[in-house]
């Protein structure tokens, strides 16, 4: 992708250390374009003629630190009604923005009214804790970030909350982004206070936090919202820009038709696969389930017709099945063998995003290249966040071989992606361990020279 980084023009307050977001990944090209405060709609007008493939508005944080919202507020709005694809904060959000005591905006109508403003103010008072709480919007669903601790001074500490806390915290993060209507913010920091009968206030909510600002004068950026993004989102930052690349995609439905192409070619393929994938393809099925312990509640990523469930074949029943396919058809055989309690139908990185029940393992066999390089971080950003025991899944090496065989037929939404290098980089997520990989023969690509595809079987547990 060819993105725009949208920053306010030298001499404003911007510091382009603060939202070099090309330091996190070297799969797309950052382009950086200068807004003047006084010819907003001009300078605006072209850099949309350009035709980016997406923008990041870096414009109001410049702005708003200088005390001129107004402008923040009308570049947000010129942009929206440009309807260039962009992630930044809305217009609507940002009007709603006040500056509160330390300093900071935050939206307006936040019920503060039991908040203690002298526990932030004094340091000496230590009878109260202080904790930000992340949330990062994928799609339209907020995922909220544990929450992390500190002073009343402002030095972060890494303590966490109880369990029963914590929960506490979640609900009040959750329920403050749906009644504030934080919708298309991407990311935000709520401010939550604990009494001293151990209540979960919320202080404030803040659209423009420090989540993607990772460096100080210093060098390092110390900040709650960067620490959290380096220990609690999987894949740190560099997945963090590729999740955030996806979700403003599924806003705009990108990939929409895709889903829509794929899914029926498995509708059309549907009672033939069984046959079809006899042999390689359901040996090393068979080779990957039969290795690992699956105990308790798996589920199946592009399940297809339950070959995963039927190779397993869940000895004393100690796993129940879930499925997820983006094929009616592939969903209508596997429900047939009566060994999944149920499957969901749709594309994994729309489902994951909304997905909440408690899941012991994942597994996806031979489908992850069909998701692109963003998709690709969305998808395995949130299997580790809902996984509690392991996660597995292969990394085909999808040939040219097959891709020309796609494209001859005018079935390019076929062809897949190769992200065996990609892999690579992304390593273990923290308080996951990656337990076993090894490459195989996964299935032969459907020529008369039948040319082989290996796979690579990625096997983490939690720690």
């Amino acid at each position: 992708m060819r993105i725009c980084l949208l920053r306010a023009a030298p001499g404003h307050g911007d510091d382009p250390r603060y939202s070099d977001i090309g330091l996190f990944t070297d799969r797309h090209t950052f382009e950086q374009r200068f807004i003047n405060e006084d010819t907003v709609k001009k300078d605006l007008n072209l850099v949309a003629a350009e035709s980016f493939d997406l923008y990041f508005n870096f414009l109001h944080w410049a702005w708003c630190a200088r005390n001129h919202q107004a402008a923040a507020v009308l570049a947000a709005k010129y942009i929206e009604y440009l309807n260039i694809p962009v992630i930044g904060v809305p217009s609507q959000i940002l009007e709603r923005c006040v500056l509160d005591e330390d300093n900071s905006f935050v939206v307006g109508n936040v019920n503060a009214s039991a908040t203690t403003s002298e526990s932030k103010k004094d340091p000496t008072v230590d009878t109260e804790t202080w904790y930000t709480c992340t949330t990062i919007e994928l799609d339209n669903t907020p995922i909220t970030l544990p929450p992390v601790s500190f002073h009343t001074t402002g030095e972060l500490m890494t303590s966490s909350p109880s369990p029963l806390l914590s929960k506490e915290i979640y609900k009040l993060v959750e329920d403050a982004f749906y009644a504030n209507d934080m919708h298309g913010t991407f990311w935000c920091t709520s401010f939550i206070r604990i009494t001293a009968t151990n209540k979960p206030i919320l202080s404030g909510i803040s659209p423009m936090s420090k989540t993607m600002f990772p460096f100080t004068a210093s060098g390092r950026n110390l900040a709650a919202e960067a620490y959290t993004i380096r220990k609690f989102f999987p894949g740190s930052y560099r997945s963090l820009i590729h999740c955030l690349i996806a979700s403003c995609c599924l806003k705009r439905n990108r990939g929409a038709e895709t889903f829509r192409k794929v899914g029926r070619e498995y509708d059309r393929l549907a009672p033939l696969y069984d046959k079809a994938t006899v042999g390689i393809y359901a040996d090393g099925v068979q080779t990957i389930i039969k290795k690992y312990n699956f105990d308790g509640v798996v589920l199946d990523l592009a399940s297809g017709t339950g070959i995963v469930a039927r190779l397993h074949g869940n000895p004393n029943n100690k796993t129940k099945f879930i499925g997820m396919d983006v094929s009616s058809q592939m969903r209508a055989e596997c429900m047939k063998n009566r060994l999944y309690d149920s499957v969901i139908l749709g594309p994994m990185q729309r489902l994951l995003i909304t997905y909440n029940s408690p899941i012991d393992h994942i597994v996806c066999i031979s489908a992850f290249h069909f998701l692109d390089i963003n998709e690709l971080y969305l998808v395995l950003s949130r299997v580790f966040q809902l996984a509690r025991l392991s996660v597995t899944f292969t990394i085909d090496e999808i040939p040219k071989s097959y891709e020309k065989i796609q494209r001859d037929k005018s079935r390019d939404y076929m062809c897949g992606f190769n992200h065996s290098d990609e892999m690579d980089r992304y390593g273990a997520p923290v308080g996951w361990k990656l337990v076993d990989r090894w490459r195989y023969v996964g299935w032969k690509v459907p020529t008369a020279g039948a040319e082989e595809v290996y796979s690579n079987i990625f096997r983490f547990e939690a720690v």
